[in-house]
């Protein structure tokens, strides 16, 4: 893949800086990752709206389901400029992994009736997947969902479910077929968050923002919101981000890196430039291969993507690389502002406006679609072909 973009790319990636622009204050950052407060939340919801009336949810997605048949390559754009600037694009489990799920393997009906109220912003989902015993072996779920009338009846838990308190719908897996059939027994289901039988209780995290233990005890679920076909969910799950979605969590180190090195050019620590010293240089020129390295994946992904090719080892290399790379990148950064990294946003003293504190906390949320220990474990079976 050429890593360079034509006039038509950078005209559309200024489009979408001019947006940034208008929407953003000036010095917004914030992750809804690790934010819960309600100001928060009301503006991340009013932002996402404005992206859905021009259409940018749904970019990739055919016209007929509320998208805009633009290529990947935009969607990359897009995400590269929205990370960067911490833009509060909320609901990405439902552009991403709901609408991935349905547009690889959902019905005509079921495209119609979800993806559009998805690309409006109307309906939020939260992810239904990973179980107090069942995480990295997710074909391990317990949470059972059994024939009751026209309907389903689940009962069982899930856990880290993130932006559940705030979401509308949950996207779950749970186990339809017998109890050891593992991968083929698992069906997918929209299940709605408010119905009776749903319970969350929080699950604060080391960031600052919150997960949630979801319980369902007898939730009635409708015939009509399975998502695919009964005891197909497995595929469904290892497909989910085929639809169009492009992240660059890259970009959120290059910010980090740009705000690090602007602070070392006005530092002076023993006389002269913190920019100046040799091993400052040396940690800062890691921290940029770190960027560059997972950048550079993403690209090469992208580029398989593109051609139809078969991702090298099953996709893992790019995801141990962007995680591994997540706590170096804050030991590098408290390294190099020494112990005044230890103050917050807002203490007398703290470098970078307090950056690093928050940096070094948020650095290992590694569980996130499985840790770098499972991917290794792929890279080391499907990529170099070792026995389990």
């Amino acid at each position: 893949m050429d890593p360079r973009f034509t006039p038509a790319q950078d005209e559309w990636r200024a489009e979408v800086r001019a947006f940034l622009d208008a929407e953003l204050p000036a010095r917004w950052e914030r992750n809804s990752e690790f934010y819960e407060d309600e100001e928060f939340w009301k503006f991340a919801f009013a932002f996402t709206r404005k992206v859905s009336e021009r259409g940018w949810v749904g970019l990739t997605w055919p016209t007929e389901y509320g998208g805009l048949a633009r290529p990947v390559i935009d969607r990359l754009i897009m995400a590269e400029e929205f990370t960067y600037r911490d833009a509060p694009l909320v609901n990405s489990l439902g552009w991403g992994l709901a609408a991935g799920a349905l547009l690889a393997g959902g019905t005509e009906e079921q495209k119609l009736r979800f993806l559009p109220p998805i690309a409006r912003s109307e309906v939020f989902w939260a992810e239904g997947f990973t179980e107090p015993g069942a995480g990295s072996d997710l074909a391990s779920l317990t949470t059972r969902a059994e024939r009751h009338g026209d309907g389903w009846l689940v009962n069982g838990q899930k856990t880290f479910t993130t932006w559940g308190s705030h979401a509308d719908v949950m996207f779950l897996a749970a186990r339809t077929g017998p109890v050891g059939s593992r991968h083929r027994g698992i069906s997918i289901f929209c299940l709605d968050l408010r119905a009776a039988g749903v319970t969350l209780t929080p699950l604060y995290n080391l960031g600052g923002g919150r997960q949630n233990h979801t319980f369902f005890d007898n939730v009635e679920v409708p015939g009509d919101a399975l998502i695919g076909e009964v005891d197909q969910g497995w595929n469904l799950i290892m497909n989910a981000f085929y639809g169009g979605s492009a992240y660059a969590p890259y970009m959120e180190h290059q910010r980090m890196l740009d705000k690090l090195v602007a602070w070392c050019r006005t530092t002076i620590r023993h006389g002269r430039p913190l920019i100046d010293d040799p091993i400052t240089r040396d940690r800062l020129a890691e921290m940029a291969l770190i960027v560059e390295a997972d950048r550079l994946l993403t690209y090469r992904s992208l580029g398989d993507m593109r051609a139809g090719r078969q991702q090298p080892y099953a996709g893992a290399l790019g995801v141990v690389v962007q995680k591994e790379g997540m706590p170096r990148f804050a030991e590098l950064t408290n390294l190099i502002v020494g112990p005044l990294g230890q103050l917050s946003e807002g203490a007398p003293f703290a470098p970078v406006d307090g950056g690093p504190e928050a940096w070094y906390r948020q650095a290992f949320r590694n569980h996130a679609g499985g840790t770098s220990q499972v991917k290794r474990m792929v890279l080391a079976t499907r990529g170099l072909g070792l026995p389990r």
